[in-house]
């Protein structure tokens, strides 16, 4: 069924500032443009403009303030649910803008040319996205409060002032090595923002909701990409073919799941966005649903790795195989462990989260590793990963600040980390 929006735009002065934004970092728009019907034709070329959809309800849904109709003016929202909306509005768009930057990094690295301009694509939707937090925040006067100063535009201009390195949240502040950075993001990075815009339709400042619909339409766009791409990477390996190993892939996997895990929030917490009626589930129970759709995703990747092997097998032979192989550990009818992709057990290379999880030294399948009945030091753990994470990433900031907080937890018992949530 077609999404129903009416179209609309910022202000003159908040639009002439996405627009700079964008020539800085994101000129290659002008060249998606001139040849959009080329690669999208059909599909109404972009505009940057911000798409205002239908509530699906007008009462709230959830939350000690179900019943009551949707809130339409920031200054209802009273004391701790305003900066609650803000900070998610606030965390949202920075994922927009840090996606820009980060797929811009490896564009060149595209294998063809319709997937540079896909990729394109997903920047743009992405800028547009960024837009309608705009729209958001600056078509509401009342987030202007008194003794609060212009809530509106000082997160506006926070905003524009992040890069890379400084956004909300740290799968944003990752570095794009090359092609596959594109792929398995896309494929799991963008997965979790599916479930916050799918969960966000419901929230009870009504600009929010109605900004939810087109955004998530847009989205499934990006996953698309990515889902194909991996398995369509994964599957030229098992060939022998492309210039990416299995090897490659799983180690972009384990450095881009555990990031995603965490955007959801603690899993032990998220009561506070469903008691203000922003969202209907839990982190926890978001995440679980989440997990479950990797595991499947990643199954959809073997079963067409097995089907190199055994062309003739069907998807549900391939997909028994695939699971005795894993349970078993061993080799089946010339499939082995190693031949497939496995999911990190959520507890690997963990930053953020339970207390237990925190850095803790999980390897891939979960076990806790431990020397002399204790876990083993921080330096051990680092070079455990080391074997298991792409060797560019090593090299770079996050993963400097990772090991640095790593060992600052264990000397101290605790985490320099200041989490934030989008829920």
């Amino acid at each position: 069924m077609a999404i129903r929006y009416t179209v609309t735009t910022i202000s003159p002065k908040y639009h002439q500032a996405i627009l700079e934004w964008q020539r800085r970092n994101f000129p290659e728009l002008d060249l998606l443009l001139a040849y959009w019907e080329k690669y999208f034709p059909g599909l109404p070329k972009f505009q940057l403009v911000a798409k205002v959809g239908e509530l699906r309800s007008d009462v709230i849904e959830v939350g000690k303030y179900a019943g009551q109709p949707k809130i339409e003016r920031a200054a209802e929202m009273a004391g701790n649910m305003f900066y609650t909306a803000r900070r998610i509005i606030r965390a949202q768009c920075s994922t927009e803008f840090g996606s820009i930057e980060q797929h811009r990094m490896s564009l060149d690295t595209a294998p063809t040319d319709e997937a540079r301009f896909e990729i394109l694509r997903i920047m743009a939707e992405e800028l547009r996205h960024a837009y309608q937090m705009f729209w958001v925040l600056d078509h509401d006067p009342t987030w202007k409060r008194p003794g609060h100063g212009d809530v509106a535009a000082e997160t506006i201009e926070e905003l524009l002032s992040m890069r890379t390195g400084t956004h909300v949240l740290d799968a944003f502040n990752i570095e794009f090595r090359d092609f596959l950075d594109n792929a398995v993001y896309t494929a799991i990075i963008d997965l979790v923002g599916k479930y916050q815009l799918d969960m966000m339709q419901i929230f009870s400042y009504a600009p929010m909701a109605r900004s939810m619909p087109p955004m998530l339409g847009e989205e499934g766009f990006h996953m698309g990409f990515g889902r194909r791409a991996l398995k369509e990477l994964a599957v030229a390996a098992t060939r022998g073919q492309g210039i990416y190993s299995l090897e490659d892939i799983q180690r972009a996997i384990n450095k881009w799941y555990p990031r995603g895990l965490e955007m959801f929030g603690n899993e032990r917490s998220g009561e506070t966005a469903v008691a203000f009626g922003f969202k209907p589930k839990t982190n926890g129970q978001a995440q679980a649903e989440y997990i479950a759709e990797v595991e499947g995703i990643i199954e959809g990747v073997n079963i067409a790795i097995v089907r190199v092997h055994h062309p003739t097998m069907s998807p549900d032979e391939a997909r028994s195989l695939i699971r005795e192989v894993q349970h078993s550990g061993e080799a089946r009818r010339g499939i082995r462990p190693e031949d497939l992709l496995l999911l990190p057990d959520r507890r690997f290379f963990r930053r953020r989260g339970p207390e237990e999880y925190v850095f803790q030294p999980y390897d891939l399948r979960g076990n806790l590793l431990t020397e002399g009945g204790r876990p083993i030091a921080p330096e051990k753990y680092l070079e455990y990963l080391a074997r298991v994470l792409p060797e560019p990433y090593l090299a770079s900031e996050d993963f400097r600040r990772y090991a640095e907080q790593l060992k600052v937890y264990h000397a101290r018992g605790t985490s320099e980390a200041t989490p934030f949530w989008i829920a």
